[in-house]
């Protein structure tokens, strides 16, 4: 009797929880589950997740067609330096690669700073003869011996993974394959990465760093996806799940990759976990009929800010880790240390600080009780009434109101001279001060005005601090989406595959020509093709994305232009394209300058089913009584409150229980499974049809 392949799941390991999602295609059902992460191995906290969402829709892992995963494997190897011993292979005379860098300095003015740790030490750096010119020719033949020698070094170091890079392998890579096939035969068992499998852009100190990077990784990701997937099929300590289901892994661009191909560049994996909850903002933005976002994604260690325009995430080639630079698509994303783990504290100058670190799972915040004992933005947020003092948090874990109020008065309240609210309401100002500031980031700086996006707060403290924020901003409207504690997990449900490929080939625009460009781009699309047909996905639902990188002559740095070489004139649209997006970014444009080409992007996406988010039953504008907790006094600080802060009854409303077309108005919080949205005095909410809430923020 065949299975019934109903059910669709996904996690997202966090710091602090760990999301679980179940989607019900036959009834559009939707449930969710919120597990505190197993930093040990964080596997099995993923199995409970996924078992317990699983279990309130009555199914099992017989009847799961297919599993998204989000995780911060890799981001945790590289904070806490836990990854494989490796090394690094490049040129004669650059030994010192990695450890020179660029030389901007962290800190301008700082003759003490001191750079962090490289992930490879300098003895195991290791040069070898042979040089590939700017043009791809050959300069000098490779040196076989050197490599055999460095490879019997290695063995000697016990390096469990290598990284090539060799100066312009982009323009020609056979020094590195005939490398990495030497390190292979002669190490078997070693990873080795070469630096263009992983991507063949120019830059060799950021394509270096990617390639040691992934090298680093791959080890660790190896052994974390092998214990995933057995645990997930072990009938008694996870779903039961049979062998041949499919398992996605989310990458930083937004989109899917196979287990495989995430075992070959875990790299792609590092800053995966917001992404999930960017490309569901934008999708479930897009059901509200909103297509400019800003998202605010707080989690229990930070707070992940993107912003949308035209419902598309914005996507950078250039990104870091830990001051580990990362040369591949991601999306821009930017993260600040302020979530509700972070530790609020006194400095020197008396001055109270919110973040960088952070009480992180274990032991996590006070009111937690376990062994916290420093004072965070969630014991702030329970001081001050946020959470009701009785409730389990994430359904399950009870909160020691007592213990964090004691806390705050004894490192905040007493040496400041506040009372014990006024000490909890300036944590929660200066946390909001903080991401204020990551907002104008990607917005005021980058030329855009915050008061024409709409913010989306999410993560399991996002939206209890929206309101705030956007007022702050003076940003008229808040949207918080179902579910919003576990919107990074469906995300996972809703991505698409993707394959990024990218090359370096510099050369003049005009002398290129479009036959050059199309010969370029061909075969960049076939690659991208091959790849979507090795995951099985229908050519009908396969879509090429073409991305051309252009500067003016004698500029350092290019911008990409999106083009499509199926319509007439797309080569003689480029320029004026160009000048367009200069003038957008820098705010001027010279015509008159000739452009040059630098390289092209591919980008190969198989789109999958979305799911038929649920719709909400219609209603009135007044909320059914069935759907009101009660009261309970809420604190509001100065400033928001309307008055020098103060204490107020808030409705307290069950989200499940709402109806489209109810309208709220704050003071009052909307309690969830997932997270509490709270609505300032003055605030106005109405519960659409979508599941969404839209907030208009009192000025």
């Amino acid at each position: 009797m065949p299975v019934d392949l109903r059910f669709r799941v996904a996690s997202d390991v966090g710091g602090t929880f760990t999301d679980s999602i179940a989607y019900d295609a036959v009834t559009r059902r939707i449930t969710v589950s919120k597990v505190s992460t197993t930093p040990g191995n964080r596997a099995l906290g993923t199995a409970e997740g996924l078992k317990k969402a699983l279990a309130l829709q009555g199914g099992t892992g017989a009847g799961v067609a297919y599993v998204g995963h989000g995780m911060t494997t890799a981001t945790n190897a590289v904070i806490q330096r836990n990854g494989a011993r490796t090394a690094f292979l490049t040129n004669t005379g650059f030994r010192d690669l990695l450890q020179i860098g660029r030389q901007n300095r962290p800190t301008l003015f700082d003759i003490t700073v001191v750079r962090p740790e490289q992930l490879v030490p300098r003895e195991l750096c290791f040069t070898a003869r042979g040089r590939i010119g700017a043009a791809g020719e050959e300069l000098e033949p490779l040196n076989e011996a050197d490599i055999r020698d460095a490879a019997a070094a290695m063995k000697a170091a016990g390096v469990e993974s290598v990284g090539i890079l060799f100066l312009h392998s982009y323009a020609n890579s056979s020094h590195e394959k005939r490398a990495r096939a030497i390190l292979e035969a002669e190490m078997p068992g070693i990873a080795v990465c070469a630096s263009t499998d992983i991507n063949s852009e120019f830059r060799e100190y950021e394509r270096a760093s990617t390639t040691v990077l992934n090298a680093y990784l791959r080890p660790v990701m190896e052994n974390y996806l092998r214990t995933l997937s057995g645990i997930l099929q072990d009938a008694e300590t996870g779903l039961g799940l049979s062998a041949d289901r499919p398992v996605m892994v989310m990458d930083a661009a937004g989109g899917l990759m196979s287990l495989d191909s995430a075992r070959e560049k875990p790299v792609h994996t590092v800053l995966s976990g917001p992404a999930g909850g960017v490309v569901a903002a934008a999708h479930v933005a897009a059901s509200a009929g909103i297509a400019d976002i800003i998202t605010m994604d707080i989690g229990g260690t930070s707070t992940d800010i993107s912003l949308i325009r035209s419902g598309r995430p914005e996507i950078t080639r250039s990104a870091s880790l830990e001051t580990v630079p990362i040369q591949l698509p991601v999306i821009d994303i930017n993260a600040i240390g302020a979530g509700g783990g972070s530790i609020a504290w006194i400095d020197e100058g008396g001055a109270l600080r919110v973040g960088p670190m952070s009480a992180e799972a274990v032991p996590g915040p006070v009111c937690y009780g376990r062994g916290g004992d420093r004072p965070t933005v969630t014991d702030a947020n329970i001081v001050l009434g946020r959470f009701d003092a009785n409730s389990r948090l994430g359904g399950s874990m009870a909160l020691d109101v007592d213990s964090a109020a004691r806390v705050i008065q004894r490192d905040i309240a007493g040496p400041l001279g506040l009372t014990l609210e006024e000490a909890a309401a300036g944590i929660l100002r200066v946390a909001h001060a903080n991401i204020v500031r990551g907002i104008r980031v990607v917005s005021v700086e980058r030329g855009y005005d915050p008061r024409d996006f709409a913010l989306v707060p999410f993560g399991g403290a996002g939206p209890m601090h929206g309101s705030p924020v956007a007022r702050d901003l003076k940003m008229p409207r808040v949207m918080v989406p179902p579910t919003p504690g576990i919107l990074c997990a469906m995300g996972q449900l809703i991505s698409d595959l993707r394959h990024d490929f990218v090359e370096t080939h510099i050369i003049p625009y005009a002398q290129l020509g479009k036959e050059g460009a199309l010969a370029l781009i061909d075969a960049l699309r076939a690659r991208a093709d091959a790849h979507l047909s090795e995951d099985g996905v229908d050519p009908a639902r396969r879509e090429i994305e073409i991305r051309i990188d252009l500067r003016y002559v004698g500029q350092s740095f290019a911008l990409p232009i999106q083009t499509d070489p199926t319509q007439p004139g797309w080569w003689q649209a480029l320029p004026d394209a160009f000048n367009a997006a200069h003038l957008a970014r820098f705010g001027h444009a010279d015509p008159d300058v000739p452009l040059q080409v630098v390289g092209f992007n591919v980008t190969g996406i198989g789109r999958i089913e979305k799911p038929l988010l649920p719709e909400i039953p219609a209603g009135t504008a007044t909320p059914p009584e069935a759907a009101l907790r009660g009261q309970r006094p809420v604190y509001f600080e100065p400033g928001d409150s309307g008055d020098t802060g103060a204490w107020h009854q808030a409705s307290v409303w069950s989200r499940d229980a709402l109806l489209a077309g109810n309208v709220l108005n704050g003071p009052a919080a909307i309690e969830e499974v997932s997270a509490t949205t709270i609505l300032y005095p003055g605030d106005r909410a109405e519960i659409l049809s979508s599941g969404n809430i839209i907030v208009e923020v009192a000025e």
